[in-house]
């Protein structure tokens, strides 16, 4: 439900008005469209006075991957080798050192359809208009079925381990589900990166590899994570409850404090 509302507050923000079909004037449309979206963002960031969870410029630029991998990269989390690009020759050579054990994902994705992460095969980069279309993401496929959901809620942790052979366990939800602690020293990384992207809380991807630490693959600053205290008992509606008022304890503070 988060996340829902979240969506429709930014496509109003940043989706185009409805506009009456007599302006046909295409300097009149962009006009009026930049000006009630200025007009509804400055309203929200100078007039709300309650606590963000979390601020919604920080919430937009945590959304960008690319910004993910470096604050995960400078927070010292393990990251799967990785290449942005939609230059061919570059994807394929990236592709071929590493035998196709790739993943392909998206940038930015679409609210319009769910887009999967999937396996990278030869036929699929085969035609150079199709990867020259737009930048996408290569990851090194991180072995195993071992993937983690890591809630961040301020400081504190809360960690779902799903065990599927799915790449993507999203669709369908049948992955086995149960709590999973997370070590001190990822722990630590975690908060890191949710402090270095200005978040207050953020729900993280990770996956086991067969050794060494959990590795990093993204963060969703408004992600879903109830479906696990209904899949592994995993308590988490009341302490997140928990962290909403505390956050609005310390936001009615400085308030008062200013």
């Amino acid at each position: 439900m988060v996340r829902e509302l979240d969506a429709i507050w930014w496509r109003r923000l940043t989706g185009p008005p409805r506009l009456p079909e007599w302006l046909e004037d295409e300097a009149a449309r962009d006009l009026v469209e930049r000006e009630c979206r200025a007009t509804l963002l400055g309203l929200v960031l100078t007039e709300f006075r309650g606590a963000w969870i979390s601020h919604p410029e920080a919430t937009r630029l945590a959304e960008n991957k690319l910004v993910q991998l470096d604050a995960a990269r400078r927070a010292g989390l393990r990251l799967p080798r990785t290449l942005v690009s939609q230059d061919p020759a570059a994807v394929r050579r990236f592709c071929e050192e590493r035998e196709h054990e790739v993943v392909v994902k998206t940038v930015a994705g679409t609210p319009k359809t769910p887009v999967m992460a999937g396996r990278v095969t030869p036929e699929l980069i085969s035609r150079d208009e199709d990867v020259a279309l737009c930048p996408a993401i290569y990851q090194e496929l991180v072995p195993g079925s071992r993937h983690l959901r890591v809630c961040c809620f301020g400081d504190r942790i809360y960690t779902g381990l799903l065990e599927t052979d799915r790449l993507d366990w999203r669709y369908p939800l049948d992955a086995r589900v149960e709590p999973y602690e997370l070590d001190g020293a990822t722990a630590r990384r975690v908060r890191a990166v949710v402090a270095a992207l200005g978040l207050r809380m953020g729900v993280l991807d990770m996956k086991l590899a067969p050794e060494g630490p959990p590795v990093w693959l993204e963060i969703n600053p408004q992600g879903q994570f109830l479906f696990l205290e209904g899949m592994a008992e995993l308590p988490l509606t009341n302490p997140f409850a928990d962290f909403l008022l505390r956050e609005a304890d310390a936001g009615a503070s400085l308030r008062s404090a200013a």
